[in-house]
């Protein structure tokens, strides 16, 4: 509903029961496959699709995706979640005091304002891999500033966008060995039934409804990732 990251539970939650975080990556991956293309499509119906800027967008991702992959393993988490936290509080905060962000679409950004979304691709797609939390809010926030898209339109756009690169990272972690076929089933059953209601509900409630959960959730995660609670 919100952009925050269905990260921020199943990454604990599956952590907690003493699972390696290459798999919970794989099993979140998976969930993610299922999950995000109905809920696009709640978001962008009756709407215009931008499917040039999606697919371009989707394709330089895949790059940052197949980088996350290889240093999943290695990597820092602690001083990923605390850049991310900052980041995120960030948005949260200017989205907060700009009150009129997101609530409407502009369609009358130049063509070199529009390009300035596309190098955030790489990043967006390798941080996807790694935990994703948040990712939707700064892609929603990116496109917001580049591409006149309002919320629902970010949303929606952001998760066609992460359909390619969570098959991309789960195909990737299941060939080396990261899978749990069970608990992969009945994650992925209850994501892609989440993200149907949750998605549906919100584009039915609207931009403002949107943009409240959007500071709540994206708050309370900013401040978890940053003070590691």
């Amino acid at each position: 509903m919100s952009g925050g990251g269905a990260g921020i539970i199943v990454y604990p939650a599956l952590l907690s029961m003493g699972l390696s975080f290459p798999l919970v990556g794989a099993i979140s991956a998976v969930n993610s496959t299922v999950w995000v293309l109905p809920a696009g499509r709640n978001y962008l119906k009756n709407r215009v699709v931008n499917w040039n800027f999606l697919i371009i967008f989707s394709i330089i991702g895949l790059m940052g995706c197949y980088l996350g992959v290889l240093l999943m393993i290695n990597i820092n988490q602690r001083i990923l979640e605390v850049s991310v936290g900052v980041i995120i509080l960030f948005l949260v905060s200017y989205t907060y005091y700009k009150k009129d962000i997101g609530l409407a679409e502009h369609k009358v950004y130049s063509l070199a304002r529009k390009i300035i979304a596309y190098p955030f691709a790489l990043l967006l797609g390798f941080y996807e891999t790694i935990f994703g939390s948040g990712n939707g809010i700064l892609f929603t926030m990116i496109t917001l500033h580049t591409r006149g898209f309002d919320f629902i339109d970010g949303l929606g756009h952001y998760y066609y966008i992460a359909f390619s690169w969570a098959l991309f990272a789960a195909v990737l972690l299941i060939q080396k060995g990261y899978y749990d076929i069970n608990i992969m089933i009945f994650a992925a059953a209850g994501s892609v039934l989440g993200g149907f209601i949750g998605s549906l509900y919100a584009k039915n409630k609207g931009n403002k409804f949107i943009k409240t959960l959007f500071v709540i959730v994206g708050g309370i995660l900013g401040i978890k990732l940053l003070f590691g609670l």
